[in-house]
């Protein structure tokens, strides 16, 4: 068994005659420009006429990448048969099933699937999410891939340990996938990257890994609206040495096209060293401008989603859900005085009061408010009254898609004007995120 590394979070697999890809982003960028390759891939759509299976994690575009699907000759995808956890929207088979491909095999969890003599594998999803693990088990040893699975807590990977037992192999995030702060919170952004090495450690040695490798992190935020995220960045010799000081398994760096054959040492020092190199030319790189929208696209955008979550939601639940997030944003608003908090969500309750987000678009200088009932309607609040603010592009895209607001809380596009300012908007995108994995959800723009 040896591994190929392809690049962030996608790695070749080869026992013969199985050779399974993982998660393949070839190309472009992720989560509303939001993302970029920090190291360019050297496996080209060619490639994959060595390559049998295709396993998908999840959804999110830097996993299931359709840019990257559809690079791979037609000839070739019907030689492939894609794998992937079974799930109730069904929209990663479909999508498979119309490119062609030989077949799309959807796994239940927790259930071992032979693909060759010696090579099982065995894919569970993770706490209510779409993310999904897979554990390989081979003769020459165990390999988890644990992707985007958020086993952060020790009581979490303890549950991860007992569905996979020990493992010899590890892959692993390693650096900071999302936003964790305003561009002056340097300090949380850091202490969320040392949040995540921390967690590196604690799940190599609950599963007793002999090797990890550091991998689904090697991203750089790329749009002139979110380059201050670089700052959390932890290069990936910090995650080697970590592992080094604190556990006993052996660290393995991979860049793409680097290869290593499982249980073999190695010096993964060029790979950190062209990592590190990799990093040293982001102030360089061009940033992805903002592009502005009228507020009319904007309105007809809102009205589109709103419409979207009616349908599927009754006007009288969708009222009583909204006045239940506006007692509990009194109780936030009121943190420091409970008392004051408790009446004023008194109040709001009684009053039945619909309180909308109220957004300050930087692009525009304008204020918008919003909830799912009432649409998006422009007002004449000032800044500093406003919960948060993002750009028109950025707020378009939460509008178009049902899981928008992932995106943007993913990508970082945005500012909360003061702590937890954020929510009120999130907590109306989340109706269509909780959407997005139900039966009938469609990729298509709203």
């Amino acid at each position: 068994m040896d591994i190929e590394f392809v690049c962030h979070a996608s790695v070749v697999l080869r026992r013969d005659p199985v050779h399974m890809i993982c998660d393949p982003w070839l190309t472009g960028t992720a989560f509303d420009d939001g993302w970029a390759l920090l190291s360019e891939p050297v496996f080209k759509p060619e490639d994959f006429a060595s390559i049998t299976h295709l396993w998908f994690s999840h959804e999110h575009p830097d996993h299931f990448s359709p840019r990257s699907l559809a690079m791979i000759p037609a000839e070739l995808r019907a030689r492939i048969t894609v794998l992937f956890h079974a799930s109730l929207d069904r929209k990663v088979a479909n999508h498979c099933q119309k490119l062609g491909f030989a077949d799309v095999i959807e796994l239940v969890p927790g259930e071992w699937r032979t693909l060759a003599p010696d090579f099982e594998i065995l894919c569970n999803t993770w706490e209510d999410s779409d993310d999904s693990w897979m554990l390989v088990r081979t003769p020459e040893g165990s390999i988890l891939n644990v992707n985007d699975c958020q086993a952060n807590t020790q009581a979490q990977v303890d549950a991860l340990h007992a569905s996979t037992g020990d493992v010899d192999v590890l892959l692993t995030q390693y650096s900071i996938s999302a936003w964790d702060g305003n561009p002056e919170d340097v300090a949380r952004r850091q202490t969320g990257a040392q949040a995540m090495l921390d967690r590196a450690v604690r799940q190599t040695r609950t599963l007793k890994a002999k090797h990890v490798i550091p991998f689904a992190s090697f991203i750089w935020f790329c749009h002139e609206e979110n380059d201050y995220m670089n700052s959390g960045i932890r290069p990936v010799s910090d995650v080697a040495q970590i592992l080094e000081a604190q556990t006993d398994a052996q660290p393995v760096v991979l860049y793409p096209g680097d290869r290593w054959k499982v249980g073999a040492a190695i010096d993964s020092t060029s790979a950190i060293d062209r990592y590190a190199a990799d990093l040293a030319t982001l102030p360089s790189r061009p940033r992805i401008p903002g592009k502005r929208i009228e507020i009319t696209e904007l309105q007809q955008a809102a009205d589109r989603f709103s419409e979207r979550i009616k349908d599927r939601r009754s006007a009288m639940r969708l009222k009583l859900s909204a006045v239940k997030l506006n007692i509990a944003h009194q109780h936030r608003l009121h943190a420091g005085s409970p008392l004051a908090g408790r009446l004023a969500a008194v109040r709001e309750l009684l009053t039945l009061r619909i309180r909308p987000a109220r957004i300050w678009l930087t692009d525009a200088e304008t204020a918008l408010d919003y909830c799912l009932l009432r649409g998006l309607e422009q007002t004449s609040r000032q800044r500093g009254e406003c919960d948060i603010e993002l750009s028109s592009g950025a707020l378009l895209f939460a509008f178009k898609f049902l899981w928008g607001g992932e995106t943007l809380q993913i990508n970082g596009r945005f500012r909360e004007m003061y702590p937890d300012g954020r929510v009120p908007l999130f907590d109306y995108l989340g109706a269509a995120c909780a959407m997005n994995t139900e039966a009938g959800a469609a990729a298509r723009p709203i």
